[in-house]
């Protein structure tokens, strides 16, 4: 009984770090290539270690025979571990699934909400289903673009934009020319 109460403090200790600490403890990374989370991480093994060594302590305290405890506490681990592997996976998704990603920005729509200056960047903002974005753009041509101008995103690349106006005539910032007299 011993043995399996150390596993199971082991197990709670595991997983109360890697909640307060993060994926220091995902040794195999908290995903894998494909951006799925690993079988591995840190909370899936914390929560199989400690449904391991509570299964445990419940069949030595009803005195079960030995391999039989080790085997429920074996197979209560597996499935612990798949329904905590299976929930993080599903968190992960819900929450992946909201992040912004700049290269689906290319084709989109933007308002300009800094000018652009001739050679330099501004900001844009961008409307999503999930909510609104500003992001840092440069004109494609390395022109100007007034505050409030509509543009396409052409690029993108890094965390920036590549824009171009919509309206050709809303291209330039400069104040109008006076005219001699």
């Amino acid at each position: 009984m011993i043995l399996y109460l150390s596993i199971a403090i082991v197990g709670v200790l595991f997983l109360v770090l890697s909640a307060v600490l993060g994926e220091i403890f995902d040794f195999f990374g908290d995903t894998d290539a494909d951006g799925d989370v690993h079988p591995l991480s840190g909370k899936v093994v914390a929560v199989a270690l400690t449904a391991f060594g509570t299964a445990g302590m419940i069949t030595s305290l009803y005195d079960w025979d030995p391999f039989l405890g080790a085997l429920t506490s074996l197979l209560s681990a597996l499935f612990l571990g798949a329904v905590a592997w299976w929930m993080i996976g599903l968190l992960h998704r819900q929450t992946a699934s909201t992040d912004l990603s700049v290269g689906s920005m290319k084709g989109r729509v933007a308002e300009v909400t800094v000018n652009i200056p001739e050679g330099s960047v501004g900001e844009v903002l961008i409307a999503r289903s999930s909510g609104t974005h500003q992001m840092i753009a440069r004109s494609r041509d390395g022109s100007a673009i007034r505050s409030g101008t509509s543009v396409r995103v052409v690029e993108a690349g890094g965390s920036m934009l590549i824009v171009e106006p919509l309206d050709q005539q809303a291209v330039s910032i400069r104040e109008p020319q006076k005219a001699e007299g």
